[in-house]
Order: structure tokens, then C-alpha cells, then sequence
């Protein structure tokens, strides 16, 4: 048969042909394109200048009571550089890199240390983090706070930590910022009600940057955190709901005290409605962070009340625990009670600059009867977000 080339109604066909390949061609070579786009970076933090008084009686097993300064600055700021990209099919990527002089880490208070670094992946399957940050954890929710976050605030600048022991809703952070693996799944459920779940797998505790190569340190190792959240909307009711368990294996050798395996449970809850949100959490640690001589009762409970109107925000929480410290100076590690109550506002001026005043008052008793401190921070602060 011979060629149908300078038939019309074949040359039609074959330009419908060429025409849906070039389309075809011309859709692929988008998709590369949106594939290959230009990873957006962003950059953010703030500075947070505080002054506060502060009073602590500090009685020791000796019975002798310390002095300490009335008052003091304090200035705490943080840097953070995000990276974010969107793959053509709809996966997004990035990572995070947050920098800060967190008392706690950095000696002098003025060295940056790493907060957290981590990489992460998300898509209709959730998302997973792999790196130093807070893990499922961040799902726990407990008494709300405001600006310097009273109970769970930065009152702790202005104590002694080898006196007072430093209590946390969740009742210690020991897998915080540690290199883990977090997996979080989409939130399920309809317009009004929602659920999601979290786990981290942490190999070994309290590994940032560094290699653990041996068994020859006190410390944790293969610990898991799972915690899931409900939200759900009841006509102008918000509910949230937070279960949270945490496990870990405890490690030593004949040159140090064995830490003791530990399984911890909680729950806390927020209720918000016209302005206000009451909440609260109670933490069961079990024997975390306890050697094997260690045997008593560890727990830890909050409940607060916060109220936000026009450009101010207050709120009043409650913290009381029981628990080891072993940081502790003295025979006595065991806190048998310790009480916080805490008091804030704060003020918003402009968008990212806030005022804030805090005020915490606390009471705690070790083992020993004449082991004791009590005291309070007043601070006022002045924060630049951007």
C-alpha cells in the first residue's frame, strides 16, 4: 500500500499526534522544573532581656542559711535558619538549624550553643524528623502559660540548681534536643475533630553531635516516646487531649551506679472558650533518671488558667512535684514535696515586640527536715521576636 502522506485526513492525525507528545513533553519538562525549584531559606529568632529579683532561703543539711544578690539582668536570644523545599508531587522537605545561649547548656550564659539540627520529610504519610530536636513530646500539652512561662519558665535563671531542683511538666526532659527519630502521622479525622500520633526512637540519651562506641557510661539507651493528641471543636468549645509514654534502658558497669530501666505515662488536657483556655497534666515517671537504691515515688502535676483580650494576655498556673535530683548538693536527692505557683502577663506593643512581667514563688522539701528552700523571681522582660 502506498504512503498516506498527502492525504488531509492522515495529516491531520499525525498533527493531533505531534501536538499531544509536544504537550506531553512541555508538561514533563514543568514537572522537573517545579521539582528543581529553589529551596526557600528563612530566617528568624529573637532577643529576650530580662531583670528580676530574687530570693531563695536555701537551707542546707548544716542548717546554715546563704546569702544570695537581690537582683539581677539577664539576656537570652536565639537564631533560627529554615530551609524549605516542594517536590512535584506534592512532598515537601527541609530542615532547621536553631542556635541560643541557653543557660542550662552554655556555661557563661554567652557561648551559642546548638538547641537543635535536625532534617525533615512530609506528604500525605506524615511527617519524619531525623536529628537533635524535641520529638513527640511536643504533642503533651499541660498548664497554660504566657510570655516568661512562670512554672515552666525562665525563673530558672535566677536559682541555684545544685538547691533547687528544676521540676517540668513533663517531669524531666531527658531525651530533649538528644539525636533521635520522630515519625508524626497526619492529623485524621473531620473539620471538627482531629487526632494525631507521634513516636521517637532516641538510641542513645543526652548524643548530640558525638558517637556513643561503648557500654561504659551511666546513662539511657534505646528510648522511645509516643504520645498522641486529640482537638476537637464543640460550637465555640475547644478540647484538647494529650496521652504521652516514655521508656528507656538504663546503662552502667562495675565503675559506675547503673541507672534504673523506667517506663513513664501522662496526660494533660486544655479547654479553651471565649478568651480562656484551663488546663493542666499529670506525669507518673516512674524510675527515671533513679539508680537502683532509688525507690521512692516520682510524679509530677499542673493546672492553670490563661486569658488573653485585645493586646494583653495573663494567666496563673500551679506546679507540684515528688522526685530524685541527684544534681543535688547534700545527702538528701529526694525532693518529698515542691511546690510552684506562677503569675504572668504580658503586653503586646507592636507586632514581635512583647512585655512581659513573671513572677514565681516556690517552696521545697527534701528528705532531710532540715533540708529546705524557699523563694520567689519577679522578673520583667522585654522580647523582639522577628
Amino acid at each position: 500500500m502506498g504512503a498516506d502522506f498527502g492525504n488531509p485526513f492522515f495529516m491531520e492525525k499525525r498533527m493531533r499526534k505531534l501536538l499531544l507528545a509536544t504537550s506531553a513533553l512541555v508538561a514533563f519538562a514543568g514537572a522537573a522544573q517545579a521539582a528543581e525549584s529553589p529551596i526557600q531559606v528563612t530566617l528568624g529568632g529573637s532577643v529576650d532581656f530580662r531583670a528580676a529579683m530574687f530570693q531563695e532561703s536555701e537551707k542546707l543539711m548544716a542548717g546554715v542559711n546563704t546569702g544570695r544578690r537581690g537582683s539581677d539582668f539577664n539576656t537570652g536570644y536565639e537564631l533560627t535558619v529554615a530551609a524549605e523545599g516542594k517536590a512535584a508531587n506534592g512532598i515537601t522537605y527541609g530542615a532547621s538549624v536553631n542556635l541560643d545561649n541557653d543557660q542550662a547548656r552554655a556555661a557563661d550564659g554567652q557561648s551559642v550553643v546548638m538547641d537543635n539540627a535536625y532534617v525533615w520529610v512530609a506528604g500525605t504519610f506524615g511527617k519524619v524528623q531525623m536529628g537533635d530536636e524535641h520529638g513527640a513530646s511536643l504533642l503533651f500539652v499541660y498548664a497554660p502559660t504566657v510570655g516568661e512561662n512562670q512554672i515552666d519558665g525562665y525563673y530558672t535563671n535566677f536559682v541555684d540548681s545544685t538547691t533547687l531542683a528544676r521540676f517540668q511538666p513533663t517531669y524531666v526532659s531527658m531525651t530533649e534536643d538528644t539525636t533521635k527519630v520522630t515519625y508524626f502521622t497526619p492529623k485524621v479525622g473531620n473539620a471538627n475533630h482531629k487526632v494525631q500520633l507521634g513516636v521517637s526512637y532516641v538510641p542513645n540519651a543526652e548524643q548530640g553531635t558525638t558517637v556513643s562506641l561503648y557500654d561504659d557510661v551511666k546513662g539511657y539507651k534505646n528510648q522511645t516516646e509516643v504520645a498522641a493528641q486529640y482537638t476537637g471543636k464543640f460550637d465555640a468549645l475547644s478540647v484538647t487531649v494529650s496521652p504521652m509514654m516514655t521508656t528507656g534502658q538504663g546503662e552502667g558497669d562495675k565503675n559506675t551506679v547503673a541507672s534504673r530501666d523506667y517506663t513513664t505515662w501522662g496526660l494533660g488536657a486544655q479547654v479553651a472558650y471565649a478568651g480562656f483556655t484551663v488546663g493542666g497534666s499529670y506525669v507518673d515517671a516512674g524510675h527515671m533518671n533513679t539508680t537502683t537504691a532509688q525507690t521512692d515515688d516520682q510524679d509530677v502535676w499542673t493546672a492553670g488558667v490563661r486569658y488573653g483580650f485585645d493586646k494583653v494576655t495573663v494567666a496563673a498556673n500551679y506546679m507540684n512535684g515528688q522526685g530524685y535530683y541527684n544534681t543535688l548538693v547534700g545527702a538528701d536527692a529526694y525532693v518529698e514535696d515542691f511546690d510552684a505557683i506562677g503569675l504572668g502577663a504580658t503586653y503586646t506593643w507592636f507586632p514581635g515586640l512583647a512585655t512581659a512581667a513573671d513572677a514565681v514563688f516556690f517552696d521545697q522539701d527534701r528528705a532531710g527536715t532540715t533540708s529546705s528552700n524557699k523563694g520567689h523571681v519577679l522578673m520583667l522582660s522585654q522580647k523582639m521576636s522577628f
